[in-house]
Protein backbone atom coordinates (compact mmCIF):
# COMPACT_ATOMS: atom_id res chain seq x y z
CA UNK A 1 0.00 0.00 0.00
CA UNK A 2 2.87 2.21 0.36
CA UNK A 3 4.76 1.47 -2.69
CA UNK A 4 1.27 2.79 -4.54
CA UNK A 5 0.70 5.68 -2.57
CA UNK A 6 4.58 6.90 -3.59
CA UNK A 7 3.93 5.90 -7.11
CA UNK A 8 0.61 8.45 -7.32
CA UNK A 9 2.24 11.39 -5.71
CA UNK A 10 5.42 11.06 -7.78
CA UNK A 11 3.79 12.88 -10.95
CA UNK A 12 1.94 15.36 -8.37
CA UNK A 13 5.18 16.28 -6.98
CA UNK A 14 6.57 16.61 -10.40
CA UNK A 15 4.01 18.84 -11.76
CA UNK A 16 4.76 21.29 -8.54
CA UNK A 17 8.18 21.39 -9.02
CA UNK A 18 7.25 22.33 -12.74
CA UNK A 19 5.19 24.91 -11.87
CA UNK A 20 7.28 26.78 -9.43
CA UNK A 21 9.92 26.34 -11.58
CA UNK A 22 7.86 28.33 -14.25
CA UNK A 23 7.20 30.94 -11.68
CA UNK A 24 10.88 31.32 -10.65
CA UNK A 25 11.55 32.01 -14.27
CA UNK A 26 9.05 34.19 -14.73
CA UNK A 27 10.55 36.26 -11.48
CA UNK A 28 13.56 36.75 -13.61
CA UNK A 29 12.49 37.90 -16.30
CA UNK A 30 13.98 42.15 -15.26
CA UNK A 31 11.72 44.77 -15.40
CA UNK A 32 11.83 47.06 -18.58
CA UNK A 33 11.91 51.08 -18.58
CA UNK A 34 10.81 53.18 -21.00
CA UNK A 35 13.73 55.53 -22.56
CA UNK A 36 14.42 59.03 -25.17
CA UNK A 37 17.40 59.66 -26.51
CA UNK A 38 18.42 63.06 -26.97
CA UNK A 39 21.28 64.82 -28.36
CA UNK A 40 21.22 67.64 -25.87
CA UNK A 41 19.10 69.41 -23.24
CA UNK A 42 16.74 71.95 -26.03
CA UNK A 43 16.08 68.39 -28.03
CA UNK A 44 14.68 66.93 -24.26
CA UNK A 45 13.07 70.20 -23.70
CA UNK A 46 11.37 70.23 -27.03
CA UNK A 47 10.13 66.88 -26.47
CA UNK A 48 8.07 68.40 -23.63
CA UNK A 49 10.17 67.72 -20.68
CA UNK A 50 10.50 70.63 -18.59
CA UNK A 51 14.35 72.44 -18.73
CA UNK A 52 15.59 72.14 -15.60
CA UNK A 53 14.88 68.01 -15.77
CA UNK A 54 16.58 68.07 -19.38
CA UNK A 55 19.77 70.11 -17.83
CA UNK A 56 19.60 68.14 -15.17
CA UNK A 57 20.41 64.71 -16.49
CA UNK A 58 22.25 66.38 -19.27
CA UNK A 59 24.70 67.66 -16.56
CA UNK A 60 24.66 63.64 -15.09
CA UNK A 61 25.11 62.47 -18.26
CA UNK A 62 28.26 64.83 -18.71
CA UNK A 63 29.70 63.53 -15.36
CA UNK A 64 29.46 59.85 -15.89
CA UNK A 65 31.36 60.24 -19.54
CA UNK A 66 34.13 62.24 -17.77
CA UNK A 67 34.28 59.71 -15.18
CA UNK A 68 33.39 56.03 -17.53
CA UNK A 69 33.97 56.84 -21.07
CA UNK A 70 36.22 54.42 -22.54
CA UNK A 71 39.63 55.45 -23.17
CA UNK A 72 42.57 54.76 -25.35
CA UNK A 73 46.46 54.97 -25.82
CA UNK A 74 46.03 56.44 -29.53
CA UNK A 75 43.84 58.65 -30.97
CA UNK A 76 44.16 55.82 -34.44
CA UNK A 77 42.92 53.01 -31.98
CA UNK A 78 39.91 55.12 -30.60
CA UNK A 79 38.82 56.38 -33.97
CA UNK A 80 38.40 52.67 -35.32
CA UNK A 81 36.21 52.35 -32.54
CA UNK A 82 34.27 55.26 -32.36
CA UNK A 83 34.34 56.71 -36.03
CA UNK A 84 36.50 59.65 -37.76
CA UNK A 85 36.27 62.62 -35.61
CA UNK A 86 34.56 61.02 -32.68
CA UNK A 87 36.95 61.45 -30.10
CA UNK A 88 39.28 63.68 -28.40
CA UNK A 89 42.06 63.84 -25.81
CA UNK A 90 41.36 63.65 -22.13
CA UNK A 91 42.09 66.89 -20.73
CA UNK A 92 43.50 65.47 -17.57
CA UNK A 93 45.61 62.75 -19.17
CA UNK A 94 47.49 64.25 -21.93
CA UNK A 95 47.91 61.39 -24.82
CA UNK A 96 45.29 59.75 -24.00
CA UNK A 97 42.16 59.33 -26.36
CA UNK A 98 38.37 59.33 -25.72
CA UNK A 99 35.19 59.28 -27.72
CA UNK A 100 33.37 62.27 -27.59
CA UNK A 101 29.64 62.43 -25.45
CA UNK A 102 27.21 62.93 -28.69
CA UNK A 103 24.35 62.82 -26.55
CA UNK A 104 22.19 60.79 -23.95
CA UNK A 105 19.38 58.43 -22.86
CA UNK A 106 17.07 59.46 -20.26
CA UNK A 107 14.20 57.35 -18.20
CA UNK A 108 12.00 57.77 -15.68
CA UNK A 109 13.07 55.67 -12.70
CA UNK A 110 10.47 52.60 -11.81
CA UNK A 111 9.81 54.37 -8.38
CA UNK A 112 8.70 57.46 -10.72
CA UNK A 113 10.24 59.78 -8.70
CA UNK A 114 12.73 61.53 -10.77
CA UNK A 115 14.60 60.16 -13.77
CA UNK A 116 17.98 58.94 -14.57
CA UNK A 117 20.15 59.27 -17.78
CA UNK A 118 23.66 57.72 -19.01
CA UNK A 119 25.88 59.48 -21.56
CA UNK A 120 25.73 58.32 -24.81
CA UNK A 121 28.80 57.63 -27.51
CA UNK A 122 29.52 57.02 -30.85
CA UNK A 123 29.76 53.39 -32.34
CA UNK A 124 32.01 53.00 -35.17
CA UNK A 125 29.98 52.62 -38.89
CA UNK A 126 27.21 53.89 -37.43
CA UNK A 127 24.78 54.33 -33.98
CA UNK A 128 25.98 55.21 -30.25
CA UNK A 129 26.02 53.76 -27.03
CA UNK A 130 26.57 54.01 -23.29
CA UNK A 131 29.80 54.35 -22.29
CA UNK A 132 30.24 50.74 -21.46
CA UNK A 133 28.53 49.72 -24.56
CA UNK A 134 25.73 47.84 -23.04
CA UNK A 135 22.96 49.97 -24.15
CA UNK A 136 23.12 50.82 -28.03
CA UNK A 137 20.42 53.05 -30.08
CA UNK A 138 20.70 53.87 -34.09
CA UNK A 139 19.93 57.01 -33.39
CA UNK A 140 20.08 60.37 -31.32
CA UNK A 141 16.46 60.49 -31.41
CA UNK A 142 13.71 58.29 -30.64
CA UNK A 143 12.09 56.59 -27.73
CA UNK A 144 12.81 52.37 -26.95
CA UNK A 145 12.37 50.25 -23.79
CA UNK A 146 15.52 48.84 -21.76
CA UNK A 147 16.23 46.86 -18.93
CA UNK A 148 15.49 49.13 -15.99
CA UNK A 149 19.11 48.24 -14.60
CA UNK A 150 20.38 50.21 -17.40
CA UNK A 151 19.37 53.26 -16.02
CA UNK A 152 20.68 52.53 -12.89
CA UNK A 153 23.70 50.45 -13.54
CA UNK A 154 27.01 52.61 -14.28
CA UNK A 155 30.57 51.44 -15.77
CA UNK A 156 33.05 51.06 -13.52
CA UNK A 157 35.82 54.38 -13.40
CA UNK A 158 37.76 54.85 -16.68
CA UNK A 159 39.49 57.96 -15.28
CA UNK A 160 42.67 56.34 -13.89
CA UNK A 161 42.92 52.95 -15.51
CA UNK A 162 45.13 52.04 -18.05
CA UNK A 163 44.04 53.23 -21.53
CA UNK A 164 43.15 50.41 -24.04
CA UNK A 165 45.31 49.46 -26.88
CA UNK A 166 45.03 47.91 -30.18
CA UNK A 167 45.64 44.17 -28.85
CA UNK A 168 43.71 44.95 -25.65
CA UNK A 169 40.86 45.98 -28.00
CA UNK A 170 40.98 43.26 -30.25
CA UNK A 171 41.05 40.58 -27.17
CA UNK A 172 37.87 42.43 -25.95
CA UNK A 173 36.09 42.45 -29.50
CA UNK A 174 35.95 45.52 -29.70
CA UNK A 175 34.04 48.72 -27.55
CA UNK A 176 31.73 47.28 -25.32
CA UNK A 177 31.62 43.76 -27.39
CA UNK A 178 32.32 41.74 -23.97
CA UNK A 179 29.15 43.57 -22.20
CA UNK A 180 26.94 44.77 -24.77
CA UNK A 181 23.28 43.45 -23.60
CA UNK A 182 21.44 44.87 -26.71
CA UNK A 183 19.54 47.85 -27.60
CA UNK A 184 16.03 49.69 -29.13
CA UNK A 185 17.32 50.36 -32.27
CA UNK A 186 16.27 53.56 -34.01
CA UNK A 187 13.26 53.96 -32.25
CA UNK A 188 10.61 56.23 -33.30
Amino acid sequence: MNVSRRKASAPRRIALLGAASVMALAGCQEEQAEVVVFDDPAACTASGVDARTCEEQFAEARAEHAETAPRYDALAVCEEEHGADACIEDEQRPSVFMPLMAGFLMGQLLSGRGFASRAMVPTAGSGFATTDGSTRAGRLSGKGTVAASALSARAPSTRNAAPMTRSSVARSGGFGASRTSGGFGSGG
